[in-house]
């Protein structure tokens, strides 16, 4: 017995020392060529990657913003659960040991019936002789599923790489989150931006309804055309409404973000950064492995290796090491005594036959698993690949779109300033005074429509690069 114990922990032991599988095990994947350039710089990556825009209101709403929300707190307790399924498991693989003690009271009539029974029975109190008998017990017990193939310790490192998994999805999220968030914080100057040229259009607006209910007083113009010049400042007020709603809406949005009263009073910038930091032609593809939600991909499809392994493990026999030590008397002051000393030890074997399919069926559905497991982490890996290009992309088309409506609303100012001037004079039509001062600002809308785009789309590639870097000569 004692030598099988022996050659049993020894074994355990040998398959213990064996290392988990490390993830970069499983990043065998082609480099895109123009990807494969290093860089001479190095990296200095940001986690607060929202201070390259130097914007102290957005700070201050970041901080709040990772301190109070709600779905940023439901991913940190997501992680503690799976860092305490990665304790239970780890248990698992140790001796548990119980302590129990009892206390039993019994009584027995000759008749080897209870003593209401034999009353029952027809038999008198004097004809029945009750036996009564107590017993007390104390013992110490210890029980070991001995890990002879592996299974239970496939068991801890599944939730191991679980626990890391949900620990980079984690960081993941607040890395998204954080985008969205930001996001929302540059809305807000756009939506305020928008306003004000919807202020300006509307006094441009009324300076015109008015001009013009002076020379219909005068009787220089038909009703027809004053009536005309109000239904342009009533719907041009109208817009003005609109785009009001429209930020207070923003507003109390980004408050509920941080659980806070979903008013409209929320501080922000009254400009988009004027420039932003340069991103180099060339980055090293590697780059891209640093994103959490690639590395929890990986940790994830680890996880699913170990299970598959262990739903195989499921079907080979399960060895047990059970022992306890203590003591039993009728009398409560014999458990210290060792002449009433009761222990037991032996080796049990569990070996499945006939489960109906059960091991089997869950040794494909974990093999399925794995394999959707492989594929997630493929896709994720491509996706990768595809945002950056993309974000690379975007943020060379943006700078390039705002070279030209830059020059749209210079020359748009010109046209409108003497178009203007003119019709007050006499010298352009209402219409010609309308459109130009409609085109002047549907231009100035496209700027901070444009302005809000570069960020965002930078934004997007800092998600795509898994977070905030600068680049040191």
């Amino acid at each position: 017995m004692k030598k099988i114990i022996f050659v049993l922990i020894f074994i355990i032991l040998g398959c213990a020392s064996q290392k988990p599988i490390e993830p970069n095990q499983v990043l065998g994947f082609d480099v895109p060529e123009q990807w494969e350039i290093n860089i001479s710089q190095n990296l200095d990556f940001d986690q607060k990657w929202w201070n390259i825009f130097n914007d102290d209101n957005l700070n201050s709403f970041m901080i709040e913003f990772m301190d109070e929300n709600i779905n940023l707190e439901k991913a940190m307790l997501n992680t503690r659960k799976a860092k305490q399924a990665s304790v239970i498991a780890t248990g698992s693989l140790l001796p548990s040991i119980s302590i129990s003690s009892g206390a039993v009271e019994s009584e027995q009539n000759t008749a080897g019936f209870p003593p209401i029974f034999s009353t029952l029975f027809g038999q008198s109190s004097d004809e029945v002789t009750v036996f009564t008998q107590e017993n007390y017990n104390l013992s110490l017990g210890t029980q070991w599923e001995i890990d002879l193939w592996g299974k239970l310790r496939q068991g801890r490192i599944a939730t191991k790489q679980q626990y890391l998994s949900a620990k980079y999805f984690e960081d993941f999220l607040k890395l998204s989150l954080t985008a969205e968030a930001s996001k929302l914080y540059f809305a807000i100057i756009e939506a305020e931006q928008v306003l004000n040229n919807a202020s300006k259009k509307l006094k441009n607006a009324e300076t015109i309804f008015e001009l013009y209910s002076l020379r219909y007083n005068k009787g220089s113009i038909s009703i027809q055309a004053y009536q005309q010049s109000e239904i342009i400042f009533n719907a041009t007020k109208s817009d003005y409404n609109n785009k009001l709603l429209m930020v207070n809406s923003l507003k109390r949005e980004a408050r509920l973000l941080v659980k806070d009263y979903p008013s409209a009073e929320f501080l922000v910038n009254n400009n988009f950064p004027k420039k932003l930091p340069s991103i180099p032609n060339t980055l090293p593809a590697d780059i891209v492995k640093r994103r959490p939600d690639l590395i929890a991909q990986q940790y994830n499809l680890l996880a699913n290796k170990a299970l598959d392994r262990q739903a195989l493990l499921t079907l080979f026999p399960t060895f047990s090491l059970s022992g306890s030590y203590g003591s039993s008397s009728n009398d409560l002051e014999d458990l210290t005594n060792e002449d009433f000393s009761v222990w037991n030890r032996g080796l049990s074997v569990f070996v499945p036959i006939f489960n109906a399919g059960k091991l089997i069926a869950n040794k494909k559905l974990a093999k399925s698993n794995r394999e959707i497991a492989m594929l997630d982490f493929v896709n994720a890996l491509l996706t990768a690949y595809k945002e950056v290009e993309i974000g690379f992309e975007s943020d060379l088309t943006s700078n390039q779109a705002l070279e030209i409506i830059n020059q749209n609303i210079t020359l748009s100012e010109s046209i409108y300033n003497t178009t203007f001037e003119g019709f007050i004079k006499g010298s352009s039509t209402f219409e010609d005074a309308i459109n130009t001062n409609n085109a002047l600002y549907d231009n100035l809308d496209l700027k901070a429509r444009l302005e809000k785009v570069r960020i965002e789309q930078r934004i997007n590639l800092i998600l795509a690069l898994g977070g905030g870097f600068t680049i040191n000569d």
